[in-house]
């Protein structure tokens, strides 16, 4: 029975010796299967956009998107701003706005541009800003031309040829940078913009009714402080003319007139529109602000109101402020009484 097992044992070691011997020799006359074998498999590596470029080392002559850079500038747009203009044209889909000209802190009155989803790799864009959809001011030869994207407030979606396209890249971008010539539009959806009704329903809501002041002229010149009160009231009410940014239109304007009417004459009403409610393009913008009752300074202590009749039936009233500065001031204001009360008309401070 040992005898059995020891032969056993001794054949198999027999045949391992001979399947090592065999593997030997075939790696000395294959060497480069066993290598092979021992290589890890190489991921895929991540291939850079042909659209992007580096700020810090493009130069004129090399290409991106298809487009040949003409000029490389720096500085144009503040510290480690570069400017990239590039030759050649494209054809593009996307959005455009028209911007309003007195609304607009940024770009006023431009036609602005986003490529849309399509076009995201047609435009060259710094590799800051892969993430970014190519937004750009568009440019025309002609007025005809920007005319065909519609009025200020118009937006829409087409597809255009664009030439000349500028790529900015800086650390801080105030506005749309990018810029572009228009060459030829293919197709173009405009859609006109809202009417200041539909655009602007809320631009009363502060608006709240001024103050009313009824006692008669005698009265009135015995308590100058009332007087005071009253105007001052009436400087807190008037800043419900708030700006928005948002046009309106005729009809909303003669609600503001409307409004104006219950703390100042007709005469001042109209000047108050003029220099508060000025027309624009379009309709009118509310420009907000102070009614110029009150100096923009601080107020320590108020003195003297006086109240007096003036030669032409209407009455004089005067106030003198001590404020925190080197000089103070003094109100003089011209007011109306009537059937409905008292009414401001013109009125100004001077430093004393």
């Amino acid at each position: 029975m040992i005898r059995e097992w020891s032969i056993r044992i001794l054949t198999v070691l027999t045949l391992a010796a001979v399947l090592l011997f065999g593997l030997l020799g075939y790696y000395e006359r294959n060497p480069e299967v066993f290598a092979a074998s021992t290589v890890q498999p190489s991921l895929p590596q991540p291939t850079e956009s042909g659209n992007l470029f580096d700020p810090a080392t493009i130069r004129p002559g090399d290409s991106a998107a298809g487009l040949s850079v003409q000029s490389v500038k720096s500085g144009t747009h503040g510290t480690n701003s570069v400017s990239v203009q590039f030759s050649g044209s494209k054809e593009i889909s996307g959005r455009f706005e028209v911007l309003d000209l007195e609304t607009e802190a940024y770009n006023p009155g431009d036609v602005i541009f986003t490529v849309d989803d399509r076009s995201a790799a047609s435009l060259p864009k710094a590799k800051t800003f892969h993430e970014v959809p190519n937004r750009f001011v568009l440019h025309f030869d002609t007025n005809s031309d920007k005319s065909k994207f519609g009025e200020a407030g118009s937006t829409g979606t087409g597809s255009i040829v664009i030439t000349d396209y500028k790529a900015v890249y800086a650390d801080i971008l105030e506005g749309v940078s990018d810029s572009a010539m228009l060459a030829g539009v293919k197709t173009l959806h405009l859609v006109p913009p809202l009417s200041p009704e539909q655009n602007n329903p809320d631009f009363a809501k502060e608006m709240k009714p001024f103050p009313t002041f009824k006692p008669d002229p005698r009265k009135a010149a015995g308590d100058p402080w009332s007087v005071y009160a009253w105007i001052e009231n009436v400087n807190k009410s008037f800043y419900g003319l708030a700006y928005n940014g948002k046009k309106i239109s005729a009809s909303q304007r003669d609600q503001v007139k409307h409004w104006l009417r219950g703390a100042f004459t007709e005469d001042r009403t109209d000047e108050l529109l003029r220099t508060h409610v000025p027309e624009v393009e379009g309709g009118y913008l509310i420009g907000g602000g102070s009614s110029g009752l009150i100096p923009p300074v601080v107020i320590k202590e108020v003195r003297d109101p006086l109240l007096t009749a003036g030669r032409n039936g209407d009455y004089v009233f005067t106030v003198t402020w001590i404020v925190s500065g080197t000089q103070d001031a003094k109100l003089t204001c011209y007011l109306q009484y009537g059937a409905s009360g008292w009414r401001i008309d013109r009125y100004g401070y001077e430093m004393i």
